[in-house]
């Protein structure tokens, strides 16, 4: 019986060392949702997530490593599903575009990433380092997909040719915006997302599919 006990013990043990950073990049988005990247610390993050302040340092050096890494959960998945949709996908242009704009609202307006947003915005003038790494590693992967998104529509004969030297971040903006607006107004002035989501793109199909008089 003992024996069965301690297999089970370090069974759960192992189980929970595996999970480990997962459980501490979900307690600093908690910390830096409410504290911001300068009020956060790693004894409120390992106190959330039920640890030493001493494991936390055994799986990241600093608040900026974490930063980061909670940066990457919050957007990268969506972005490499939306990329993986753009490539796999068969069917009408409208579709996919609503389908990856689907996803990057999930992220933007009812995720996570739109408090990474607030703290880019309230403390990126203070924390530098913060900026450039959203931009270079998140946001320039995001930027890639769009493009992809435009010339997929191009290629396949649906979008106009103009819609080739489109700025990306027109696609993004209005989602970026809502998951800020969603964060400050949303107790007075609250959005009704979807209908703001299907207004978007449907300014954006409107002004860039193929007219019938351009075939």
């Amino acid at each position: 019986m003992i024996e069965i006990s301690e297999h089970t013990a370090k069974t759960k043990r192992r189980r929970r060392k595996k999970h480990r950073p997962g459980e501490i990049r979900q307690a600093a988005l908690e910390e830096l949702r409410e504290k911001g990247l300068a009020g956060s610390t790693f004894q409120g993050i390992a106190r959330r997530a039920g640890i030493s302040r001493t494991t936390v340092y055994l799986y990241f050096n600093s608040k900026m490593d974490i930063f980061e890494a909670v940066a990457r959960d919050t957007m990268e998945r969506a972005l490499d599903e939306a990329a993986q949709a753009i490539v796999e996908f068969e069917g009408p242009y409208e579709e996919l575009f609503e389908k990856v704009i689907d996803r990057l609202y999930d992220q933007l307006v009812a995720g996570d990433a739109r408090y990474i947003f607030k703290v880019m915005v309230a403390e990126g003038h203070d924390h530098s380092e913060i900026v450039a790494f959203y931009h270079r590693e998140i946001f320039s992967k995001g930027n890639a997909t769009l493009r992809r998104l435009i010339s997929a529509g191009v290629e396949s004969g649906e979008l106009s040719q103009q819609a080739s030297g489109l700025d990306p971040r027109t696609i993004i903006a209005p989602a970026i915006f809502a998951g800020i607006w969603s964060l400050i107004f949303s107790g007075i002035d609250p959005m009704d997302v979807e209908k703001f989501k299907r207004d978007h793109a449907g300014i954006f199909l409107r002004g860039l599919l193929k007219r019938e008089d351009e075939n």
